[in-house]
C-alpha cells in the first residue's frame, strides 16, 4: 500500500485550491441551466449537432407543429436550406401547405409509439429512404416533439431488385423463365376461372435444334433464341406472356383470348418464324418450329397443370408428325 508523502499543510492547502475552483464553477454565468452543476458546462445544441453531422442520415426533430427545431448537417445539404430552425417539415419535404396522410410524424403524435416505413421521395431526389419516426416525451408521457431519421436505402432496393429479376428472368432472352411462368400461369388459369373468361396456352419449340448447335455453334444456337425472343414479344399482344421454359422451349399464355384468336396468333408466329433468315454475321439460316396449342374450354381441364399438359400434347403431336407445323388441341381432337 502506498501513502501520500505530502505533509498535512500540503494537503491542506490542496483541498483549499479544489474548493476554490468547485466555487469557480458553481458560480460561472452559463446560458443552460440544469441540475448537475457540471452539466452546464457542456452546451447541449453543440453536442447534438457534432454528434449526428458526422451520420450520412438526414436525422430532424420536429414540434407539434411540425416545425423543424433541430437538424443535422446531412439535412441541410440535401434539401440546400441552412434557414430550417422554424420551418414547416411537409413544405420542405412534401411541398405541401398540410401534413401528408403517410406522414410518419403523424402517427407518433397521435399513437405515442415508433414509427416506420419505406418510401420514394420525389423531392430528395427521388431516391428510396427507411423512415424512422420516435416519439419524444416530457415527464408525464406527453409527446412534446418528434424525431425522424431518414437512411438512404436506394443502392440496397436496386439490388434487391436485380436479385428479383435474376431469379425469375431468364439471362439469355430476358423473358421470364420457367418456374415463374408457372406460378403465373396458374394465377391467370384461377382467374379465368373465376371470371368466367378464355385462356389460351401455346408452347413451341425449335426444329432440331441440336443439330443447329451442332453444325453452327452454340453461338449461333444462344443468338437464334435471342432473336426468336424478340420476334415473340413484338407480335403478340401486350397483355400476353412469353416465357422461356427450356432449353429450346418457349411458352405464351394468352389471357381474355378465344380458342379461335389463339390459333390465329399461333399460325402468325408460326409463320414469320419459319420465314426469318437468322444471320450473326458469321452464320446465316432459316429455321422452323413445332407448335401446340390448348385453350381453357377444350377438355376442361381441372387445373393448370392439366392445362399445361394439354398444350404439351398438342406440341408432341406436331413433333411426331415431322414439325414445322402447329398442332392445335380441341376435344379429343388435335388438328
Amino acid at each position: 500500500m502506498k501513502y501520500c508523502n505530502k505533509s498535512r499543510e500540503e494537503l491542506a492547502e490542496d483541498v483549499a485550491r479544489l474548493r476554490k475552483r468547485v466555487e469557480e464553477l458553481e458560480t460561472a454565468p452559463y446560458p443552460v441551466k440544469t441540475g448537475n452543476a457540471l452539466d452546464r458546462h457542456l452546451d447541449p445544441y453543440r453536442l447534438w449537432q457534432e454528434t449526428f453531422n458526422v451520420v450520412d442520415d438526414l436525422i430532424y426533430i420536429i414540434d407539434r407543429e411540425f416545425r423543424i427545431v433541430r437538424a443535422n448537417k446531412a439535412t441541410l445539404e440535401i434539401l440546400s436550406c441552412e434557414d430550417l430552425p422554424g420551418r414547416k417539415c411537409f413544405q420542405l419535404f412534401h411541398a405541401q401547405d398540410n401534413p401528408v396522410t403517410y406522414c410518419p410524424a403523424c402517427k407518433v403524435f397521435h399513437s405515442g409509439k415508433p414509427y416506420h416505413l419505406e418510401r420514394q421521395e420525389p423531392l430528395l431526389k427521388n431516391r428510396w429512404f427507411s423512415i424512422s419516426a420516435y416519439p419524444i416525451k416530457d415527464d408525464h408521457g406527453f409527446v412534446w416533439q418528434c424525431l425522424l431519421i431518414y437512411r438512404d436505402i436506394t443502392d440496397c432496393k436496386k439490388m434487391m431488385n436485380k436479385l428479383s429479376e435474376l431469379e425469375i428472368k431468364d439471362d439469355l432472352t430476358g423473358l421470364i423463365n420457367r418456374r415463374h411462368f408457372i406460378e403465373v400461369l396458374a394465377r391467370e388459369f384461377r382467374l379465368a376461372a373465376r371470371r368466367g373468361s378464355g385462356l389460351v396456352f401455346m408452347i413451341f419449340t425449335v426444329d432440331k435444334f441440336k443439330e443447329i448447335n451442332h453444325s453452327c455453334g452454340r453461338k449461333f444456337g444462344d443468338f437464334l433464341l435471342k432473336e426468336m425472343s424478340d420476334i415473340l414479344v413484338e407480335n403478340v399482344r401486350n397483355t400476353d406472356i412469353c416465357a422461356r421454359i427450356g432449353a429450346d422451349e418457349f411458352g405464351v399464355l394468352l389471357p381474355d383470348a378465344d380458342f379461335l384468336e389463339g390459333e390465329i396468333i399461333a399460325r402468325n408466329i408460326h409463320s414469320l418464324m419459319s420465314q426469318f433468315v437468322f444471320d450473326n454475321g458469321e452464320s446465316s439460316r432459316q429455321v422452323s418450329i413445332s407448335v401446340g396449342l390448348s385453350a381453357n374450354s377444350s377438355d376442361h381441364p381441372k387445373n393448370h397443370e392439366e392445362f399445361f399438359s394439354l398444350a404439351d400434347k398438342a406440341l408432341h403431336v406436331a413433333k411426331g408428325e415431322g414439325g414445322n407445323r402447329v398442332a392445335v388441341l380441341g376435344g379429343d381432337n388435335v388438328r
